[in-house]
C-alpha cells in the first residue's frame, strides 16, 4: 500500500471514527487525537497490519490527513495522531527486545526510573544563506535527535547556489518548527524479574503535549516505535547500536494490583469465598503458613494488604489509606521471612534492608544524565517504585539518622518533595511501609531494667507514631509452645525438596506444583494459595471502597472519649503523672483505617460495628503488648517512663526549693534523703542525675551538690 493510499484510508477512517470538532475546542491545550489500535483493526484489518509494521509511514500519513480534513473544516490547528491499545502480541518486556523489533510499533510494559528536563528540539530547521546579501531561508527536515543536519548547498531556485565551504548557513529558531522533547528512562517491573537478574532499562524519546506528564515511579505501557542510534567511541561511530523508543502514546498503570488478571470464574469463586464465616480465618492462614503462630501479626498484615480507603478532602488535603506496621522483636522471631513474604505477595513490593539503603535509595537519586550534557535528573527509589504497594524495610533501626528521617514524609503525607542539584520535584509514594527492627542490646530485657521496650531500638520516638500498628514480637521460653514450633520447623525443613537437585533438573520446583486454589497448612487446616490470595485482594480494591456507618463511628467516638479521659493506676499518678496521655488523634484515623480493611475482607462496602470491634481488639493488643495496661504517648514520644519523668520534675523542684531557702546548693545526700520518703529507688536516682547532668539539665558547682541549669 502506498503513501497516497494509508493517507486515504486514514482520511475515511478519521471522519467516520472521530470528532474533529471536539479537537478543535480543545486547542491548544489538547494538540492530538488519540485512537484505540482496535477501533483501526475493526475498521481495516490491512490498514491495521501496515501501521504495526511501518508505523514511521502510517502516522505521518494519518497525521497528513488530519491536517487536510482540519484545514477543509477550517480547524486552523495542526493536530498529531496518537494509537493506544495495542494487540498483546506486539507487547514486549526489555530484555525481550530484538533486531527483528527494530522499526515496528512496540508496547512496553514497565516503571519510569529518570526523567529528563523537557527542551525544545528542532523538527524542521529554517537556515537562511550568508553568503553575501543572499539571506535565502530553506528549510531542512531533522530525523536524528542527537544530530544537526545543515545544507550544503544554498537552494539555486530561491537562493544564490553557492556550496559549502563558501556558503555559511545560520539557523533561524523564529523561523524553524520546534516541538517540545524529553528523555525517559523505563525499567522492568520487579515482579518479572528473575532470581539474580539486574533489571534491564530503555530510554525513550517522548514528543509534544505529553512530555512532562509522567514522573519517576509511574507505571505505564509505552506505545512507540523503536529505533536504533550508534554508540559513539572516542568520537567515531560505533557498529553497535543504541536502542530507543519513540514515544507515541502511553497508558497509565498505577491502578492498585493492576497486574493481576481476573477472569469470571475467578470472580465467581471470589464472590463465594467472600460468604464464609471462616473468611477471616482463612486468609489469617494463608499468610506466610510456613510461619508458626504470630497469629495477631499476621491478622493485622492482612488489614494491611487490604488497606483503608485514601481520601481527597473539598480542601485540597488527602488522607491516607495504607497502613504502616513495625514489628519490633528478638532476633529468630521470623520478623524477616514475613517481610519477604509479603513484599513478594504484592505484585508493587519492594524489599530493602536497613544497611543497604540509603536516603536516596529509598526516595529519589538525583544523577547526571548522558542524554542532556550531563543535566541532572531524577531517579526514583523504593519507595515511589512501590507506589500503591508495599514497601518491606528490614533493620530499619539499622539505617543513618539522615536517611531514615527521609521517610518522615513519605510515610504521613505519602509524598516526597526533592529539592536537590536544582530539581525541585514531588513523587508520590501511596504505599504501606512493613518494617523490622532488633533492640539495640540484642534482646528486649524487662522495661524497670531497660526503659521502655520503644528505648531499647535504635528508632527517634517522632518515627513511632507513625505506625497505625507496632508489635512486640519477644521470645519467651515456653515449654508447650516451643516444642510445638521446634516440631513445625523441623517438619517444614523435610518438606522441602533439594533446591540443588531443582536446578540440575533432576527434582520438579513444589512452586510449579502448588495448587492454584488451595492446600493445607502445618495443622492440615485450608489456606489459599498465593495467586488466589492476590487475585481476591485485586478484586477488593478495585471494586470495594467502605465507608464506616453510624454505628461504627459512634463506637471509634466512645473509645477515643473514654480513653483520653481515662486515669491510670499507678500510684504516682495524682500530682506527678498529669503529662500522661493514654490515646492521640491519630489513633483515630489508624482505627477507621483498620475498619475499612476488615470490610474489605468480606467484599462490603460498609464498614459496621463488627469491623470496629477487631480493630479496637487488634489495637489493644497491640499496646498491651508494648506497655501493659498503663499505656502511655508521652512515654513514646520521650522515651522516658512516667515514673522516669515524674522522678526529673521533682528532683528539678527540691533542688530550687533547697536553694531558694538556704542559698546553698543542695548535696546528693540531702536529695536521697528527700527522695527516699517519695518512695524512689537510690540506685534510679543517682542513675537519673548522672543523666540529667550529661543533657546540660543540672551541673555540679562543686563535686557532690546540685543546682539547676538557667537556661
Amino acid at each position: 500500500m502506498h503513501a497516497n493510499e494509508i493517507e486515504a484510508r486514514w482520511m475515511t477512517f478519521l471522519e467516520e471514527n472521530t470528532d474533529i470538532g471536539a479537537l478543535a475546542l480543545n486547542w491548544p491545550e489538547k494538540r492530538s487525537l488519540t485512537v484505540s489500535y482496535r477501533e483501526v483493526y475493526n475498521f481495516d484489518q490491512d490498514f491495521a497490519e501496515i501501521f504495526l509494521v511501518n508505523p514511521s509511514l502510517s502516522l505521518r500519513c494519518g497525521d497528513s490527513a488530519l491536517r487536510k480534513i482540519c484545514k477543509e473544516k477550517n480547524h486552523h490547528i495542526n493536530p498529531l495522531i496518537r494509537v493506544r491499545d495495542l494487540p498483546p502480541d506486539q507487547r514486549r518486556a526489555v530484555r525481550n527486545i530484538r533486531q527483528d523489533d527494530v522499526g515496528s510499533m512496540l508496547a512496553i510494559d514497565a516503571i519510569v526510573v529518570k526523567i529528563s528536563s523537557v527542551r525544545p528540539r528542532v523538527v524542521e530547521a529554517a537556515f537562511r544563506c550568508c553568503h553575501g546579501n543572499c539571506e535565502a531561508i530553506q528549510m531542512i527536515y531533522q530525523s536524528n535527535e542527537q544530530e544537526l543536519v545543515e545544507p550544503m548547498i544554498c537552494d539555486p531556485t530561491t537562493g544564490c547556489g553557492v556550496e559549502r565551504p563558501q556558503a555559511r548557513f545560520e539557523i533561524v529558531p523564529s523561523l524553524s518548527v520546534l516541538e517540545n522533547t524529553q528523555f525517559v528512562e523505563l525499567q522492568e517491573p520487579p515482579e518479572k524479574l528473575r532470581g539474580g537478574v539486574q533489571p534491564e532499562r530503555l530510554q525513550c524519546l517522548i514528543e509534544g503535549e505529553i512530555s512532562g506528564q509522567i514522573l519517576p515511579g509511574d507505571r505505564i505501557v509505552a506505545n512507540g516505535e523503536l529505533f536504533v542510534r550508534s554508540k559513539k567511541k572516542g568520537g567515531k561511530k560505533s557498529t553497535i547500536f543504541d536502542i530507543f523508543l519513540r514515544v507515541n502514546s502511553y497508558e497509565q498503570r498505577n491502578t492498585p494490583f493492576e497486574d493481576v488478571k481476573i477472569s469470571p470464574e475467578d470472580e465467581a469463586e471470589i464472590k463465594e469465598l467472600s460468604f464464609r464465616e471462616d473468611i477471616y480465618d482463612l486468609m489469617t492462614r494463608s499468610i506466610a503458613p510456613s510461619i508458626f503462630g504470630h497469629n495477631y501479626v499476621k491478622e493485622s498484615l492482612l488489614l494491611q494488604v487490604f488497606g483503608g480507603v485514601a481520601r481527597r478532602n473539598p480542601d485540597g488535603t488527602r488522607q491516607r489509606g495504607d497502613m504502616h506496621i513495625l514489628l519490633m522483636g528478638d532476633p529468630g522471631t521470623a520478623k524477616s521471612q514475613m517481610l519477604h513474604y509479603m513484599s513478594e505477595l504484592s505484585p508493587r513490593g519492594q524489599y530493602t534492608s536497613g544497611r543497604s539503603a540509603s536516603a536516596a535509595g529509598l526516595t529519589a537519586a538525583a544523577v547526571a544524565d548522558s542524554t542532556s550534557d550531563g543535566r541532572w535528573t531524577l531517579e526514583a527509589g523504593a519507595l515511589p517504585l512501590a507506589d500503591t504497594g508495599l514497601a518491606a524495610i528490614d533493620e530499619f533501626d539499622k539505617m543513618s539518622d539522615g536517611d531514615r528521617s527521609s521517610i518522615h514524609e513519605a510515610m504521613e503525607q505519602q509524598t516526597i518533595s526533592i529539592s536537590k542539584a536544582g530539581i525541585n520535584a514531588k513523587l508520590r509514594t501511596r504505599c504501606s511501609i512493613l518494617a523490622a527492627s532488633n533492640p539495640k542490646g540484642g534482646r528486649f530485657l524487662h522495661p524497670d531494667e531497660a526503659g521502655p521496650y520503644t528505648r531499647q531500638v535504635n528508632l527517634p520516638p517522632p518515627l513511632f507514631s507513625r505506625f497505625d500498628v507496632i508489635w512486640l514480637m519477644s521470645d519467651t521460653p515456653e515449654e508447650e509452645y516451643d516444642r510445638k514450633i521446634a516440631s513445625h520447623i523441623l517438619a517444614n525443613r523435610q518438606s522441602g525438596v533439594d533446591e540443588y537437585a531443582i536446578e540440575q533438573g533432576n527434582e520438579v520446583d513444589p512452586m510449579l506444583n502448588a495448587s492454584k486454589e488451595s492446600s493445607q497448612d502445618h495443622e492440615g487446616k485450608e489456606v489459599l494459595s498465593r495467586e488466589m490470595f492476590r487475585k481476591y485482594v485485586a478484586y477488593a480494591k478495585r471494586n470495594h471502597h467502605p465507608v464506616l456507618n453510624d454505628d461504627a463511628r459512634k463506637r471509634i467516638i466512645d473509645y477515643y472519649t473514654s480513653m483520653r479521659t481515662k486515669v491510670t493506676d499507678s500510684a504516682d499518678n495524682m500530682e506527678k503523672g498529669k503529662d500522661v496521655i493514654t490515646i492521640t488523634a491519630r489513633a483515630l484515623e489508624a482505627l477507621s483505617r483498620m475498619a475499612e480493611a476488615s470490610a474489605k475482607v468480606r467484599l462490603s462496602d460498609v464498614a459496621e460495628y463488627e469491623d470496629v470491634l477487631r480493630a479496637l481488639r487488634l489495637f489493644e493488643l497491640w499496646r498491651h503488648e508494648l506497655m501493659g495496661d498503663n499505656f502511655d504517648e508521652t512515654t513514646i514520644q520521650s522515651g522516658k517512663t512516667t515514673k522516669g519523668r515524674n522522678l526529673e520534675s521533682f528532683l528539678k523542684k527540691i533542688i530550687q526549693e533547697m536553694f531558694e531557702g538556704t542559698k546553698i546548693n543542695p548535696s546528693t545526700a540531702d536529695l536521697l534523703q528527700r527522695t527516699r520518703s517519695e518512695d524512689f529507688d537510690d540506685d534510679r536516682v543517682m542513675s537519673t542525675l548522672e543523666t540529667m547532668r550529661t543533657n546540660g539539665t543540672l551541673y555540679s558547682p562543686i563535686f557532690g551538690t546540685w543546682a539547676v541549669t538557667n537556661i
